[in-house]
C-alpha cells in the first residue's frame, strides 16, 4: 500500500498541486456573504486536487520518453517501469472522472469548466504543443496554472468577476520567474534532454534580466488587486509591500549574481511569496 501510495504522489505532485489548492480560496472567501461551509470546501478542493492530478499524469504519459534523459525525472514511475503507459491512462482518466463527480454532484458545472480548461492547456498547449518548440513555453503555457482563483469564484458564485481575472493576471505573471529560476538550476537536464528553455536557448544572463522584469510586473498586479477588491484591507496592503520589496531585492541580488544554487533558492522564495500573498487575502477579508 505504501508503495503504490509513493507512486501517485510521485504522479500527481502533490507539492505544486498543494499551490494551486492555496489560489483557489480568495475565490470561495471574497464575494461570498457569509463563510462557505467546510463540506462545500472539501469538494471544491477534492476536485481541484483530482483534476490536477489528472493534469500532471497525462503529462508524465506525454513525456516519458524525454524523463527518461533527464536525471531528475529518469526515476519517475513511467521511465521507471514502476507503472506502464497504460496504467497511467487509466490513473489519468479515473483522476479526471472523479474530480468531474466531485464538480458536478456538489460544487457547479462553471467550476469543473474552469478546472478542466487548466488540464487541456497544460498537457495539449503547454507540454504538446509549447514546450518543446519555443523559449517562451512557460509563458504562454503558464495560462494552465493560473485557474486556481476561476475555479474558487465559480465555485462560491458561479461567476467569474473582475478580481477573479486580476487574480489569474497575478499568477500569470508570477510562473516565468519561478519556474525560469529552477530552470537555471536544472539547465543541465533540460539541455541533455533537448527542451528549449529560456537558459539552454539564451543564455543565464538574459534569463535573469527576465526573472526581475516579470517580479516587477507581478509584483505590480498585487497591487492592482487591492484596487478592485473592496473588501481587502490596509493589512493586505502592507504585508503586500512588504513581501514584495524582499522579492524584487532577491531578484535584484540574483540578476547581479546568476548562481543556479541562489537560483534554487529564489525558486522557493517565489512559492511561499505566493502561498502568503493568497493567504493574506483570505485573513484580511475574513478578520
Amino acid at each position: 500500500m505504501r508503495k503504490w501510495w509513493g507512486i501517485w504522489n510521485q504522479m500527481t505532485k502533490p507539492r505544486v498541486t498543494s499551490l494551486v489548492l492555496a489560489t483557489v480560496f480568495p475565490g470561495l472567501y471574497l464575494d461570498s456573504q457569509t463563510s462557505p461551509s467546510w463540506d462545500f470546501v472539501l469538494f471544491v478542493l477534492l476536485g481541484t486536487y483530482f483534476m490536477g492530478s489528472s493534469s500532471f499524469i497525462f503529462n508524465q504519459y506525454v513525456e516519458r520518453e524525454k524523463d527518461s534523459k533527464m536525471y531528475r525525472t529518469k526515476e519517475r514511475p513511467i521511465p521507471s517501469g514502476l507503472v506502464s503507459p497504460n496504467q497511467a491512462l487509466v490513473l489519468g482518466f479515473g483522476s479526471l472522472a472523479i474530480s468531474f463527480l466531485f464538480f458536478f454532484y456538489f460544487v457547479n458545472l462553471l467550476a469543473f469548466l474552469c478546472s478542466f480548461a487548466a488540464l487541456v492547456l497544460y498537457v495539449f498547449l503547454y507540454t504538446i504543443w509549447l514546450k518543446p518548440r519555443t523559449e517562451q513555453n512557460i509563458v504562454i503555457g503558464g495560462i494552465s496554472g493560473c485557474v486556481g482563483p476561476l475555479i474558487g469564484y465559480a465555485a462560491s458564485t458561479n461567476s467569474l468577476p473582475l478580481p477573479a481575472w486580476v487574480l489569474v493576471l497575478i499568477i500569470f505573471l508570477w510562473t516565468p520567474a519561478h519556474f525560469w529560476s529552477l530552470a537555471i538550476f536544472l539547465k543541465e537536464d533540460y539541455e541533455f534532454a533537448g527542451i528549449p528553455m529560456m537558459p539552454v536557448v539564451s543564455g543565464i544572463g538574459k534569463t535573469v534580466k527576465q526573472i526581475f522584469a516579470y517580479s516587477v510586473l507581478y509584483s505590480v498586479a498585487c497591487g492592482l488587486f487591492f484596487l478592485v477588491q473592496p473588501d481587502l484591507g490596509p493589512a493586505y496592503l502592507v504585508v503586500v509591500v512588504f513581501l514584495t520589496m524582499i522579492l524584487l531585492s532577491f531578484a535584484r541580488y540574483l540578476w547581479l549574481n546568476p548562481d543556479p544554487k541562489l537560483a534554487k533558492r529564489f525558486f522557493f522564495f517565489t512559492i511561499l511569496h505566493l502561498f502568503l500573498v493568497n493567504l493574506t487575502i483570505v485573513l484580511d477579508t475574513r478578520f
